[in-house]
């Protein structure tokens, strides 16, 4: 009898003590989660934080600016183009999501992507054509378009994210993961996924979601510098699944917080160049 009775009171203390539906939680063992495997990390500057002091974190320390120009070197993996593509080009950012990238090769145009908030253009002048839509919506699989510049300048602007929207968090050993969700009707689905590190609170991987919980993209940040007292990555990589495509940027002469002009982000038509829709 006492014998049963030390089993089940053991068993409620089990019970008790697991944490249920709380927002920070760990769970089974993340891919790449080797903190210890990293030669020279000081595994004393691991921070322990709570979820609202990592969301604080990324609302209001990360990504505090209004614009950003550099140069960059490209680098494009897709099957449209069967392999590797490598150019040169530069990048503009404004928030709210207005983006534009040009790519240069002999110093010829070989792409130019714009978006300025509400609709986005990828124009590829061999090929005299323009793939267009609204932003942040869902895009037709049957077009060659393979990358999007709103979903571009939505992963560099993370941190709203979390307007209208519910959030918790995972903490693993080396970082923390946290799950930003959307209401479809009277259900709540997988809207973006961040993934923070524990030591220096940046933000090295974003994965966004499509309404059906498909990852829609996954971008990863590398090489975080210091700009004017603004912690900003010089290497940004971004993959589409739905065209297997993948997007690499390695930024230099970054300056940020400097006005840009408006028509960096007006779309003019060029000559003789198709427009195709593809929401």
């Amino acid at each position: 009898m006492q014998l049963k009775t030390f089993i089940t009171k053991t068993i409620l203390f089990i019970l008790i003590t697991i944490p249920v539906g709380c927002a920070t939680h760990s769970a089974r063992p993340y891919i790449d989660d080797k903190l210890s495997d990293k030669p020279g990390v000081d595994l004393s500057k691991v921070q322990t934080l709570s979820f609202s002091k990592v969301k604080e974190t990324i609302l209001t320390e990360r990504l505090r600016f209004n614009t950003l120009k550099a140069k960059a070197d490209i680098i494009i993996t897709t099957p449209e183009i069967k392999g590797e593509f490598r150019c040169k080009g530069i990048l503009r950012f404004q928030k709210s999501g207005k983006i534009r990238v040009i790519g240069s090769k002999l110093a010829t145009t070989v792409f130019d992507m714009l978006s300025d908030g509400d609709n986005f253009w990828f124009y590829l002048p061999k090929e005299r054509v323009v793939y267009t839509g609204k932003s942040d919506t869902v895009k037709r699989p049957d077009t060659s378009a393979y990358i999007f510049p709103d979903d571009i300048a939505a992963l560099l602007e993370y941190d709203k994210l979390f307007e209208g929207r519910s959030a918790y968090m995972e903490t693993w050993p080396a970082f923390w993961l946290v799950h930003v969700l959307d209401k479809r009707g009277e259900e709540l689905v997988s809207y973006s996924r961040l993934r923070v590190d524990r030591i220096d609170s940046t933000v090295t991987e974003l994965t966004m979601f499509k309404p059906d919980s498909f990852i829609k993209a996954l971008a990863s940040f590398h090489d975080y510098a210091d700009i004017n007292g603004q912690s900003i990555p010089e290497a940004i990589q971004i993959h589409w699944p739905d065209t297997n495509t993948t997007l690499t940027l390695h930024l230099n002469n970054i300056i940020i917080n400097e006005p840009l002009k408006p028509e960096i982000f007006q779309f003019k038509k060029p000559k003789k160049a198709e427009i195709i829709e593809i929401n």
